[in-house]
């Protein structure tokens, strides 16, 4: 049978010794005198991709997708800049340079390697990507000089001999004295000289030229995929009457790139940057989270300012970002004593789009029975709120005192903009939802439709319910008649409040009529 190719290992370590960037037989190779980090103990951690003052910039989005993603590689889900610092001693004239643990996310295309003095230039760049198993051994391996142990005879026996093709099971090989042998299901595979041939990890190889011999700095810029944050955040509201909460605000930071970042300066940015999207990498089995707090205290919160049309958070010192983790970092101080409101919300679905022509269906009017009464909770983001400040998209967790409300998916929101949380539905709050009567006007270009809803409280307190009507049919609408006054919330939506008492129950009447222009055909 087809065995593992047990010398690829061996094979491979002698590779990873061997001298980097033979790509310039001209050259002088040498190696940087400054290398990355070694990485943490842990398995699932690859060789560290960060030096001191290694910059990391991630952008937020991408968060959910980067737990589906495939295997590290160019073009997966998220998005951060790197920007690493390299140094060499250089000889005079063409040096041969590279960097090692690279991360298969890395988009190589966009890799740039800049010098951070005079005299000394960049001639040429490539990336070498490394083996990605036995079967790209093989696939290389054709042409090249082979050893192949096998059962002959139920003897063992080995044949040297330049690897003609492989498939499947079997091997072609052509032998010294000009004769093409198969061998099928062999035991044992190795290239000879193969630390020559194969590279043992992926690299970027550059050569550069020096005016004079000595120390050279540079600094690698390149993007890359497999890192994402969002926020989360979460809302304490205290206990007792009125509604004031306190806020905690962290950023959740997701390493899915391939590579340990150690001592990195990071810049979290709250925006996604419009990217070329390529195909979806394949599948893999994704590296169990291990979420790590930094201290809270003041001191250690990350710095906000503008960056382009984004917000960026700048963390006051640097951080080690694993492999296959979930970092948690604070994102501001708590705020405590936020006002906010909370509010009981009907609405019944409709479809949330502008007609083209008013739409004469009786059937195009929401749903109707019964309905679910939603909790919301709700606050404007503003200095007299006690907030005020941009808040990153994220998730909302809500509690009242010990007990847990529910949570809520965040969009973006500046400062002075509103933040609303559904948390759930109320246990003691219902409402029922019926058309009392459609009437069409064809030639007065009308339509006259009316509802009534039925708002019930088994509480003990009153309770005032928002009801959030659709009027979906078109866009020019008046209410003409109602049992409590409403307002018109926006193009297609008219809200009530409504006011039902402990123990019982308000009738919400109302009636919507829709005109059309002559010009118009419904």
């Amino acid at each position: 049978m087809h065995r593992p190719i047990t010398l690829l290992a061996a094979a491979l370590a002698m590779a990873a010794c061997s001298p980097e960037g033979r790509q310039d037989d001209n050259a002088t190779v040498v190696q940087p005198t400054v290398k990355p980090s070694p990485a943490e103990s842990d398995t699932q951690d690859r060789p560290a991709d960060a030096a001191p003052e290694t910059r990391l910039t991630i952008y937020s989005g991408d968060y959910d997708a980067l737990g589906n993603a495939g295997a590290p590689a160019s073009g997966m889900p998220g998005y951060a800049l790197v920007e690493r610092p390299l140094s060499y001693s250089l000889k005079r004239g063409p040096n041969a340079i590279s960097a090692v643990s690279v991360p298969p996310a890395m988009d190589v295309e966009a890799a740039v390697l800049r010098p951070a003095g005079e005299g000394t230039s960049v001639l040429s760049q490539r990336f070498v990507a490394g083996l990605s198993g036995g079967e790209d051994v093989l696939a290389q391996a054709v042409g090249q000089r082979v050893a192949v142990e096998h059962t002959s005879g139920g003897a063992k026996q080995t044949d040297n001999g330049t690897l003609v093709s492989s498939s499947g099971t079997s091997l072609a090989l052509a032998l010294n004295d000009g004769r093409i042998k198969v061998i099928r299901d062999y035991d044992n595979f190795s290239v000879i000289d193969g630390a020559e041939t194969f590279p043992g990890q992926p690299s970027l190889q550059w050569t550069v030229n020096a005016a004079s011999a000595g120390d050279a700095d540079f600094t690698l810029h390149y993007p890359m995929g497999g890192m994402a944050w969002r926020a989360e955040y979460t809302a304490t509201i205290a206990n007792g009457d009125g509604c004031a909460m306190s806020l905690d605000g962290a950023a959740l930071v997701a390493n899915r790139s391939g590579v340990t970042f150690a001592d990195a300066r990071v810049t979290l940015v709250a925006g996604e940057p419009a990217r070329v999207r390529r195909d979806r990498p394949e599948m893999y089995a994704r590296a169990a989270a291990a979420p790590m707090a930094m201290d809270a205290a003041a001191g250690n919160m990350p710095t906000q300012r503008r960056s382009a049309e984004y917000h960026a958070y700048e963390l006051p010192r640097a951080v080690r970002i694993s492999q296959g983790a979930t970092e948690r970092i604070p994102l501001f101080p708590s705020r405590s004593n936020v006002a906010c409101e909370r509010a009981y919300v009907v609405e019944a679905d409709a479809q949330d789009w502008q007609p083209p022509q008013p739409m004469l269906d009786p059937g195009f009017r929401g749903a109707t029975g019964t309905l679910p009464v939603s909790v919301a909770v709700s606050l404007d983001n503003t200095k007299d709120a006690g907030l005020g400040q941009p808040l990153p998209a994220g998730r909302v967790r809500v509690f009242e005192g010990a007990d847990f409300l529910g949570e809520s998916r965040l969009d973006h929101i500046a400062s002075g903009g509103e933040v609303r949380v559904e948390v759930g539905e109320a246990f003691d709050l219902s409402a029922e939802r019926e058309n009392t009567a459609f009437d069409v006007d064809r030639s007065g270009r009308t339509i006259t439709e009316s509802f009534a809803l039925t708002l019930r409280n088994a509480k003990a307190a009153d309770a005032t319910v928002r009801v959030v009507e659709p009027l979906p049919r078109w866009s020019d609408w008046e209410i003409v008649e109602s049992s409590v006054p409403g307002e018109r919330q926006d193009a297609r939506h008219a809200v009530f409040e409504v006011p039902v008492p402990a123990g019982g129950e308000t009738r919400l009447t109302y009636t919507v009529r829709y005109r059309w222009a002559r010009d118009v055909a419904p």
